[in-house]
């Protein structure tokens, strides 16, 4: 279990990487397009297109799962907030369930969408033509990453109540860290 830890970590923070490399080149090629339409009044044709297509669809869907892992997404936990931690495991595991279902179809979508479109050879039409399936296997990549997570985390909430002890710790309430 550790070591399949430290591998996804290790895969989560290879991909917050890119993530900050793909938001620095959004905000470089942003920068640049603007400065060129105002100074030279000839925005870059290519910049939305690249922007939209990939950059976006990497910042967002390469995120999610150190997100996840990181307790940076919103949680609601207004009804768990005074339940026992085993009975917050198991609305864990209950979303967690979800989430693997949700996030699994997502991928597989993606996954069967990217390879047709590979296949298919299918651009965007526009000054650029852009292939699509790149876009697709971001998506198929990202909810695939978080889908590992959350049977990571799965896993590790049923061992954790079957042992009696934490195997993964319990997410953290929030405000919890503001003196609750």
């Amino acid at each position: 279990m550790k070591r399949f830890e430290k591998l996804l970590l290790a895969v989560e923070q290879l991909c917050q990487v890119v993530t900050v490399v793909l938001m620095l080149a959004i905000m470089l090629i942003v920068f640049c397009d603007v400065a060129s339409r105002h100074l030279f009044n000839h925005p870059l044709g290519w910049a939305y297109d690249l922007i939209g297509l990939y950059l976006i669809a990497g910042v967002y869907f390469l995120s999610l799962s150190d997100s996840y892992a990181a307790h940076a997404h919103v949680g609601v936990d207004i009804l768990v907030r005074n339940w026992p931690e085993p009975c917050r495991r198991i609305s864990e595991m209950l979303t967690n369930v979800v989430g693997i279902a949700l996030f699994g179809l997502i991928c597989c979508a993606a996954s069967m969408r990217g390879w047709q479109s590979y296949l298919g050879q299918d651009v965007v039409s526009g000054l650029i033509a852009w292939p699509t399936w790149i876009s697709s296997a971001l998506v198929a990549l990202g909810c695939g990453l978080l889908v590992l997570r959350l049977v990571f985390r799965l896993t590790g909430n049923a061992l954790s109540l079957m042992r009696g002890h934490s195997v993964v710790d319990a997410l953290p309430l929030a405000g919890a860290h503001f003196g609750e």
